[in-house]
Formats: C-alpha cells, structure tokens, sequence
C-alpha cells in the first residue's frame, strides 16, 4: 500500500461521488467475479485465477486508480476472508492487487494524455495502444509477483513454474484483461448495460472450471487425489530441465497389499491407499512432490536433494508405514521397498530416472530390504549387462558354457553317492565367470532355459564319462522357475536322457522354495511327470523359503538339502542347531532324505551323523570342482573304499 502514497494526489477518489451508478455496478463486478475463483489444474491448491480483472481494468479505465483499487482491494479481502485464507495471505494478495492496478494506472498515464478514460464518453482509436499496453502491465505484475511468491514458497526454480502452464495463464487472465475495454465502452452508453457482463463473465467461469475439473481429473488420481503418473513425469521433466542442481527419483510399492485386496476386498484396500497416502504426504520437505502412479506403487520427487538426503527420506517413508493401519476396526500391517535414483548421476530424463528407480524397488524387494540406491549391478538392462547377456547368447550357442561338480558324501558309508552340477562359464576377457556373475541376468533375459538345457546335457555327458570308468554316482541339476513351470521341461528331460543313455533314477533335480511357489499348482503338475518319469526332485536351501509345510508333504519329493545359512552356524544349543536338527527329523518323517549343505568343518559331520542326517556337502569335503579335476578325486575315494572294504571282509 506504500505505493500510493507518491500517487495520492492521482487517486480520483471524487469518482465515486461523480458517478455513484457507474462505480456501484463495476464495484459490484469486481467483487462478484473475485468470488469465482478457477484452480489452475497443474500447480496443486496454490494458484487459482480470478475473473474480477475486467471489471476491476474497467474500473481503473473509467475512474482511475483509487476506485479501482478501493473496489478491488475490497473484493480480495471478502473473497480471502470467506475462504478462510491465512492473514499473511490476505495482505499479500492485497499487496500484490494494489501493485498491479499502479502499474497499469503508471502505464495509461505514461503512453496517454489522461491518466484514466472516463465514463462520460467512449475511449477513441488513438488511446487503444494505451489501453492495451495497460492491461498488459497489469498481467505482467500480477503474474509475476503470484508465481514468483508461490514459486519461493514451493522450493521450485522460478524459470520451471512460470515455463508450466504459462499459455492458460495467458488465455485466461489475458483474454479476461481484454474485455475491459468493451465493459468501458458500455459505460460510455449506459451504465445499465454492466450487469449484462455478468453473463459472459459466469459462462467463462462455467467454461473454465469445467475444464479445470477436466484437467485435473486427467492428472490426479480419484482415490486419493494425488497426482498421477502424467503429472508426475511432467514433474520430474521441469524440475531437471536445464538444472544444474541434483534431485531423487523414490519410487515406493507396498509389500502384500494384494493379500489385503483378496482377504478382506477392494473397499479395505481403497482404505488403506488413502491413508498410506496421507502418512506419505507428511514425510515431505517443502517442494517435494509425490504421485501415486498405479496400483499401490507411489512415486516421490525430491529435488536439491543429495544421495544421502535420497537415503534419509527413503527411511522416513518405509518407517512411516510400520505403525499398523486401522480399517473400520480392521487392523492390518503393511511394510514398503523403496527404490532411489538421483539425477544426474542415474539419468538425465524422466524415463531413465524412473526406470532405474523401479529396478531398485525391486531389488529392495528381492532381498527384503526396506531401500535400496540404484546400482548397475542389479540392472539388468543396463549397457554392461545387455552386452553380457549378448556373450552368453553366443557362448551358449558356441557350447562354451562348462559344468564344475561338486560332491555330496553318504554319512553312513562314506560314499559319494551324488554329484552336483554347477555352471560356470569361461568368458574370453572376464575370465572364469561363476553363477552369480551371469545367473540372474539369464533369468531375466529368457538364457534361463538354453543355459539349464545345457548344464542338464553336459551333466548327463559327463555321468556317461564315469560309469564307464566304474564311478556310479547320480548326477544333480539347479532348475529355477522358469524353467520348472515351462510344460515343456518334462519333455525336454527325457530327450536329453534318451539321448545320453543315462537312466532317469540317475537325475535328480534341485529346486527351491521359492521356485515351487512362483506357480505351485503347475509346479505340482510338473513335479508329479518327473517323478513318473522316475526323475529324483531335491527341495535346495530347504527352510529360507516361505511355502507351507503342507504343500511340500505333498510333492513328490525324495530329499530336503539344508541351507547352508543354518548348517555352518551350528553351535551346541544355538537355534541353527534346533533347526537343523527339526528339518533332519521333518524329513525322516517324511520318508525323505535329508542333507546338509554348506559343510565347511569336518567338525560338523560327527554332529550331523548323529543327528541322523543323511549326507552332507561342502567344501570340507570338497570345493566344486573342473570334471577333469574331480575325477581322480572320486577315483580316489572309490579306490579306498573298495580297500577298506577288503579290510572289513578279512578281519
């Protein structure tokens, strides 16, 4: 308000008294219009355009500045107050009226003879330019001074608000600015005639908040009315456009939220997205932004944020939703991974970020962390790995991917009573490459199932290579889920045993929990066909899985191996050793085989012959090994079994 002091002598305030009917009625516009106000569908609850401008130009027009700014000053205070707007609000819409209306009063009075138009006759031709150069003075501050407040306040760069939605800025508020003329020009005439603005004034209104709600329904999510995945790659868009500053990606997917769909129904989980919504809502700093984009996976942008921050709101984010939620008196628990990607060091586009956010959510699932930073090595769409899994295409193709063996010990008599197969693969440059280097990304690009076939065909090769120098043993082979739940395994199976000549009861396959429960009805079904073939089935790291106990008891199985997470820690009265010891008697119950895995004391084998385990495996007993090198190895222990033998038959 300072900035009318110096204009005092310029405030026309006779105007009103001069012409009372004329200053009413554009008065009157001003305020009924100012309580109209339209959101601007892309900048949230902060910004909204109000249609008082015409009638409040028309009035700085007719009667200068001090009408204009009494009956605008007073329709933003009522319109303020009656929406229940913070005083510092208040003052600054005031503020920031009062600045606009001086600066296209400051414009009129510099590019015309007259400092305002007047009533008594309509403007001519000649004074138009002023007119329009007015209203634009008018858009410019009160454009400016809202966005960059609102820009300030939202921690966003000043360049990137007014960049989004300047044009319906200018379509609206523009287009509004220049009617003013016309509404001057009818009072020219008639003062009458300024309530018959009332009517295109309400069908702009009407026009624009129907596309506002239409805007906004195409960017936000009905349910819990964030943004959704548009706005929010819009979002990230601006916020790296042209920066030279760091943001995070966050992406967050809630864990068994499809166990409270089907159990309790979508109504309950409708609840509980709308209140993980809101406990998201408050974990954010000023400026950030958030979006649920689908489903139960939400998406964060966090700018100016570095690595370590990234960290920091992840963890606030995942600790957030640990309290339980309460649904109608339902309660239920719910825990979140999260996955981060920083800009510019993950990517440098919407895309990109996203993308490799999604690739740590679901690593962060996999090993059932509640975070986990983007890292290449998981990605396996990044350049290094595809170029990766172009050398296991060709390798495999080139039967370059070989076979090491590891064997598994009777602990009753001393034999080795099995072999198992474990790939590796001699890359040219990398050198020799053990699975966890290149098994992963194989599932992920479909290898999975040439490079099984492989090991099966080099295994049952090299079983044919030993019978026929006396070592009988029954050969192992690792088989994931996509090759397990694939309906054509069985066949291809018994292809490759007819095709070696090796007898079925001389295979065994080893699966995993979680290999069963990636389909377990067809697993059921395909497990149930290797068996009739007469195909041995092996649960692998038995007990770090989460099947039910009942499912197993019912698969065709012929031995449990124990996690080597639980045989290496075994200590007197430890919990490893119950455990061991309960799987042990689980699968003698069960008329199973149970061995031990991980068996890296020979210590340990006394202990786990008495507990009544049947075999065990480990690099105590041996180290995986090359075909060529582990052969004399069983030779050997053939030859001194077969001596020891002799030596009980002679005494």
């Amino acid at each position: 308000m300072a900035a009318l002091v110096p204009l005092a002598p310029s405030l026309h305030l006779a105007y009103p008294v001069q012409h009372p009917v004329t200053f009413v009625l554009l008065s009157l516009g001003v305020i009924l219009a100012e309580t109209l106000p339209v959101k601007i569908p892309r900048r949230g609850q902060d910004e909204e355009i109000t249609l008082s401008s015409s009638f409040a130009m028309a009035l700085l027009l007719a009667g200068g500045l001090g009408p204009a700014v009494i009956a605008q000053g007073a329709a933003s205070v009522i319109q303020d107050v009656s929406a229940g707007k913070p005083g510092w609000r208040v003052r600054f819409n005031l503020g920031q009226y009062t600045l606009s209306l001086v600066a296209a009063y400051l414009t009129l009075r510099l590019l015309s003879d007259t400092s305002h138009i007047g009533s008594s006759h309509p403007f001519t031709g000649a004074q138009l330019p002023a007119v329009l150069l007015s209203a634009a003075a008018f858009f410019i501050t009160n454009t400016g001074l809202v966005g960059v407040a609102i820009a300030l306040h939202q921690g966003v760069r000043i360049r990137a608000y007014f960049r989004n939605d300047l044009s319906f800025v200018i379509a609206t508020a523009g287009v509004l600015l220049l009617l003013a003329p016309i509404v001057i020009a009818a009072t020219a005439y008639s003062p009458l005639l300024v309530p018959l603005f009332a009517a295109p004034i309400l069908a702009i209104h009407k026009a624009l908040w129907a596309g506002a709600r239409s805007e906004h329904a195409a960017r936000h999510d009905s349910l819990t009315k964030l943004p959704n995945r548009l706005a929010f790659q819009e979002a990230v868009e601006n916020a790296i456009k042209g920066s030279h500053s760091t943001a995070a990606v966050l992406l967050m997917d809630l864990d068994r939220f499809k166990e409270v769909n089907d159990t309790l129904g979508h109504h309950y989980g409708d609840l509980l997205l709308q209140q993980v919504a809101q406990r998201l809502r408050d974990q954010l700093r000023a400026g950030d932004q958030i979006a649920r984009l689908g489903g139960d996976e939400f998406a964060i942008l966090s700018e100016n944020c570095t690595r370590e921050a990234s960290v920091n709101l992840g963890q606030r984010i995942a600790d957030s939703l640990r309290p339980p939620f309460e649904l109608e008196q339902i309660v239920v628990d719910v825990q979140a991974s999260v996955g981060i990607a920083t800009f510019p060091e993950d990517g440098t586009d919407v895309e990109t970020l996203l993308q490799k956010a999604d690739v740590a959510m679901y690593r962060a699932k996999e090993t059932r962390t509640d975070l986990v930073l983007y890292d290449e090595r998981d990605d396996h769409h990044s350049p290094s790995r595809l170029a990766l899994s172009v050398d296991l295409r060709a390798a495999l193709a080139a039967k370059q991917v070989v076979a090491w063996f590891q064997p598994e010990l009777d602990l009753t008599t001393g034999d080795v009573i099995a072999v198992e197969a474990l790939v590796r693969w001699p890359h040219p440059q990398l050198g020799l490459l053990a699975p966890a280097a290149f098994l992963e990304m194989s599932e992920h690009t479909n290898l999975i199932k040439p490079l099984t076939q492989r090991v099966l065909e080099t295994a049952l090769a090299q079983l044919v290579s030993w019978t026929e120098i006396g070592i009988d043993v029954t050969i192992a082979v690792n088989v994931s889920a996509a090759v397990l739940i694939d309906q054509r395994f069985t066949p291809s199976v018994v292809a490759a045993l007819d095709n070696a000549g090796v007898s079925p009861n001389r295979l065994k396959l080893e699966v995993t929990e979680s290999t069963l429960m990636a389909d377990p009805e067809l697993a059921r079904s395909i497990l149930q066909e290797l068996h009739h073939v007469g195909v041995e089935i092996s649960i692998d790291d038995f007990g770090t899985g989460y099947s039910s106990l009942a499912y197993l008891a019912d698969l065709p199985v012929a031995e449990i191996k124990i996690g080597r997470s639980f045989v290496s820690r075994m200590e007197h009265g430890s919990k490893e050793l119950i455990i061991v010891s309960s799987t042990v008697d689980l699968a003698q119950h069960l008329g199973m085989r149970a061995v031990a895995e991980g068996v890296e004391d020979l210590a340990l084998v006394p202990q786990l012959r008495a507990l009544g385990c049947d075999a065990a495996q480990g690099y105590a007993i041996s180290r995986p090994l090359a075909a060529a090198d582990l052969t004399p190895w069983l030779v050997a222990s053939r030859d001194l079994l077969r001596i020891g033998s002799k030596q009980r038959s002679a005494a």
